[in-house]
């Protein structure tokens, strides 16, 4: 929950924006995105994580399904935020050796971005017990399991709930210690190249002058940070090379945490493949409710609801297909209070214009065959 403090006068101080190439960082994503059961989802493609899913030891695989939870793998990408609180650039080393310097470390990156269900019973607020919990109240942390077993704690929280932290910790530490050697470390040279060449550009960026809010824009292709936010002093752009192409928002205090996909031209291709951009450009385009939603905020900004409202779907729909809309680079996000507003970048018919004339016309192609070996 973002609390903004209005009552102070005059504009809200800009945050220091810095971006980091952290080892510790992806391999958390990495590791969240072979236990997913959406491989279709992510740029590496769905054979790629097949590959790499079968010769990760299976007992390996298990433990880190058992560490992210019974539904799904966002602990672990949420846990990956940790290479945006240990000192720069957030290595493996530097990960594992703040998880052993602090056994609640998981509990701070997990609970800093829960949701819980709407409670209208009497008792404390269950944010209230999370924060007891970390500060070492084990009264709390019973309440907290009360409500697990009745169903009202996020998935996220509910790993945490099955275990001590001590006991949890040492078996992320024990499970990264070996998803390294075991598997990262033959992905690593890959991954951390492409992240590498994407930090140097958005830090010559910065350097250049251009707009923080500007960098950030770009690099989460659409994501807008609050201008109104007094409370945020810090944003941490880890980009990822396997979580590509989505979008992790993050908060930690006074500190965003953005995990960003790595930007096209980074990644090593063929020279004859089109880029992912302009085939995320031509799918977003190639369905009608979505067309439907560009049509409806051309009107304007449109919340999540308004999706709802106009494609008559549920949530996890509509937000599918505003997710889509954004990685195409035709949709940007503001977080106001609890809701997410949607809006137009740009007009979308330049942009996909402009995208498909810049693959058409690129070097090494003269009427439709290769020129170059």
């Amino acid at each position: 929950m973002r609390l903004v403090d209005l009552r102070a006068g005059g504009r809200a101080t800009a945050p220091v924006v810095e971006t980091r190439a952290s080892s510790g960082a992806e391999l958390l994503r990495c590791a969240g995105v072979l236990i997913t059961d959406d491989p279709d989802a992510f740029d590496v493609g769905a054979d790629r994580i097949a590959a790499v899913r079968d010769r990760t030891p299976p007992d390996l695989l298990e433990e880190l399904r058992a560490l992210s939870g019974e539904r799904g793998d966002k602990a672990l990408l949420l846990l990956a935020e940790a290479g945006a609180v240990v000192p720069a650039p957030g290595t493996v080393q530097q990960v594992r050796e703040a998880l052993l310097d602090d056994p609640l470390l998981p509990w701070r990156l997990l609970a800093a971005n829960l949701v819980f269900k709407d409670h209208a019973h009497d008792g404390p607020d269950p944010l209230e017990l999370v924060q007891r919990t970390i500060e070492g109240d084990t009264e709390a942390l019973e309440a907290l399991r009360a409500m697990d077993a009745a169903g009202d704690c996020p998935a996220e929280l509910e790993v945490l709930l099955r275990t001590t932290p001590t006991e949890y910790r040492d078996r992320l530490v024990a499970a990264i210690e070996r998803f390294e050697v075991e598997v990262f470390r033959d992905l690593q040279d890959e991954a951390m190249g492409a992240i590498e060449r994407d930090v140097v550009h958005r830090r010559r960026q910065l350097d250049d002058g251009m707009p923080a809010a500007e960098v950030v824009l770009e690099a989460t292709n659409g994501y807008e940070l609050a201008e109104d936010d007094r409370t945020l002093r810090r944003v941490v752009m880890l980009p990822s090379f396997w979580f590509r192409p989505w979008l992790i928002l993050g908060r930690l205090e006074d500190v965003e945490v953005l995990s960003t996909p790595v930007a096209d031209q980074f990644v090593a291709l063929p020279s004859e493949a089109p880029p992912p951009t302009l085939v995320k450009l031509a799918k977003a385009l190639g369905d009608e409710g979505r067309l439907r939603l560009l049509r409806r905020m051309s009107g304007g900004p449109i919340t999540l609801a308004d999706a709802m409202e106009e494609l008559e779907v549920a949530k996890a729909t509509a937000h599918h297909h505003l997710a889509l809309l954004r990685q195409a680079g035709l949709v940007s996000l503001r977080e106001e209070g609890r809701r997410t507003h949607y809006g137009l970048r740009g007009d979308p018919s330049d942009t996909a214009a402009e995208a498909l004339a810049g693959y058409l016309k690129a070097p090494g192609w003269s009427g439709g065959e290769a020129t170059g070996g």
